[in-house]
């Protein structure tokens, strides 16, 4: 019977982290499209300026990922104390909080747009602004979608993440002909379609009058280590881009084009986060570990590393030149390095996701270390293209080693975050 009951668990566990999985690939594989429309609808200028404009989206959405982290965190720790009452009223009290905060920022990113817009090299404010504001949008988006990980709603997840991917491909190349400004309005109008799905996908129950409000969220702890840990790998992330743009703008579309077949390995590890964050949280919720869940993770994030890998071999230059054009394939040689390096940066992303999930405090040290010394370090390499790719690889290798060690010690009471 115990054996049974084990293999019904893991069976569970599987069909969960699959279907994230799948729906997580399928909106991978529709973004990386509309990137390959994009990229053949404008010049290699303007594609180097969408580049960045990606890298924007993501530093400006990383409060919202880290609120998902910390929305996790505190839902999983009412679900397993039964406390649905409790569970409504703190997420009012949230939602609330976090629209008056998104109204904030909002102003804040239009002020901060035109000083932004100018040392990127002239881009239009406009953009930046829309940009920022689709950012904030797929923050909120990023906070229902956290409920429904606690719950561990994946199929409701997976749908949420399957509508994402077809608005954003419908709505940025019906913007595409306006150049960048359209193409980032697109995005806003795909990720308000998908908050709306999610929002009635998080149904949220009446609240007694007469029930005491609440104080606080309670997740204060939880967000600080998570916005500093999401901060850290997305500077791993796209610190190169922002390198190479700067000092060898001529050759930014072509870096471009190979980083953004690269960075699919991460963009997936951060998918299948869906499946392992909240995984992680309630096993420590409950006084287990999650290794099972982390290797089953580890295990569908290979699939696509061996395919990108075999493809990078066997043909680099017509497969750049397939998806891209052929403008876009001179710096093919270096595209099977950059994936090795976005190898070991997806197993940080998948390693950090559950650190975050357990409470972990101290790793964040660890990865601001090695991320200020790492920015030193790539920059030494002065944008060439080579040089950069192979800094970056032993980069990524050192921080990945230096989570895993982390990931395997013992865990001592006092390096978990609060309840």
């Amino acid at each position: 019977m115990a054996r049974r009951g084990i293999a019904v668990r893991l069976n569970a566990l599987l069909s969960g982290a699959i279907v994230v999985a799948f729906a997580g690939f399928v909106a991978n594989v529709l973004n990386l499209g509309v990137s390959v429309l994009i990229a053949r609808l404008l010049n290699p200028t303007e594609y180097g300026a969408y580049s960045q404009m990606v890298g924007i989206f993501f530093i400006v959405a990383l409060p919202g990922s880290a609120l998902s982290v910390a929305v996790v965190r505190r839902a999983t720790y009412y679900l397993v104390r039964d406390d649905e009452s409790l569970m409504a009223r703190w997420q009012r009290r949230l939602n609330q909080r976090l629209v008056r905060w998104a109204v904030i920022f909002s102003l804040i990113a239009l002020a901060g747009s035109f000083l932004l817009a100018q040392w990127m090299g002239h881009r239009s404010w406009l953009a930046v602004w829309v940009n920022a504001l689709a950012a904030i949008s797929w923050a909120l988006l990023n906070v229902d979608r956290a409920l429904l990980q606690s719950r561990q709603r994946y199929m409701a997840l997976a749908s949420n993440f399957l509508l994402e991917g077809a608005m954003r491909t419908v709505f940025m190349v019906l913007g595409s002909p306006f150049g960048v400004t359209g193409i980032v309005t697109g995005l806003l109008v795909a990720i308000g379609i998908a908050r709306w799905h999610a929002r009635r996908l998080v149904r949220v129950r009446g609240v007694s009058r007469n029930e005491e409000a609440l104080e606080h969220t309670g997740i204060t702890t939880d967000l600080m280590i998570a916005l500093a840990t999401l901060a850290l790998l997305a500077t791993l992330q796209f610190i190169d881009v922002f390198l190479v743009g700067r000092y060898r703008a001529n050759v930014a579309g072509a870096y471009s084009a190979i980083s953004q077949v690269a960075k699919t390995i991460v963009y997936g590890a951060i998918i299948l986060g869906n499946f392992l964050l909240p995984e992680t949280a309630i096993a420590d919720r409950r006084g287990r570990d999650a290794y099972r869940q982390l290797t089953i993770a580890g295990g569908l994030l290979l699939i696509p590393v061996a395919l990108l890998l075999i493809a990078s071999e066997a043909a680099p230059k017509a497969l750049l030149s397939l998806v891209f054009g052929s403008r876009y394939a001179t710096e093919y040689a270096s595209m099977t390095s950059l994936i090795l390096a976005m190898v070991f940066l997806g197993g940080s992303t998948l390693l950090s996701v559950y650190l975050l999930g357990s409470g972990r405090r101290w790793p964040t040290l660890w990865l601001a270390i090695s991320t200020v010394a790492g920015s030193i370090y790539l920059a030494q390499a002065g944008g060439a293209i080579a040089e950069t790719v192979h800094r970056d690889l032993l980069l990524q290798m050192v921080v990945f080693l230096g989570l895993l060690l982390a990931t395997l010690r013992p865990l001592g009471a006092s390096e978990k975050s609060d309840a």
